[in-house]
């Protein structure tokens, strides 16, 4: 067994010893929760994300589209963050954050991901300006 640690741990290393281990995963693509919202994400070489959300609901009740921008840590099952800076006139000001971990859950990746949205508001209403929840993304084939 010793003989073979270094080829095992180059395996661990590259994450194809087994099942229970994948390769390294890139959010790069386009993703959907269960609201219906999308993010088209591209990763750069630094892990840096780039994109667009298009979200299904607002605090307006209409549609709401926003530049993203985040990073991914780029490991098996990948931790990330990223904000989406409003864009759509009846949300402009406001911002949302995700983070999360991707997960492959009955062989589709998944993102498993908790956000914080905070509304452009007054000093008065501050207290009700940040809402918070959870958001489960599935890749788009």
């Amino acid at each position: 067994m010793l003989r073979q640690l270094p080829r095992l741990t180059l395996l661990l290393a590259r994450g194809i010893a087994g099942d229970s281990l994948s390769v390294a995963q890139t959010l790069t693509g386009r993703w959907t929760n269960e609201l219906g919202s999308t993010a088209n994400i591209l990763m750069e070489e630094d892990g840096t994300l780039r994109g667009f959300y298009r979200s299904a609901v607002s605090s307006t009740g209409t549609q709401a589209e926003g530049e993203l921008i985040g990073i991914q840590v780029d490991i098996a099952q990948p931790t990330f963050g990223f904000m989406v800076k409003w864009t759509t006139e009846e949300v402009r000001g406001d911002v949302s954050v995700w983070t999360g971990q991707m997960f492959v859950i009955k062989g589709a990746q998944t993102l498993k991901t908790m956000w914080l949205a905070r509304s452009h508001t007054s000093v008065e209403l501050n207290w009700e300006a940040t809402v918070t929840g959870m958001d489960v993304f599935t890749r788009c084939k």
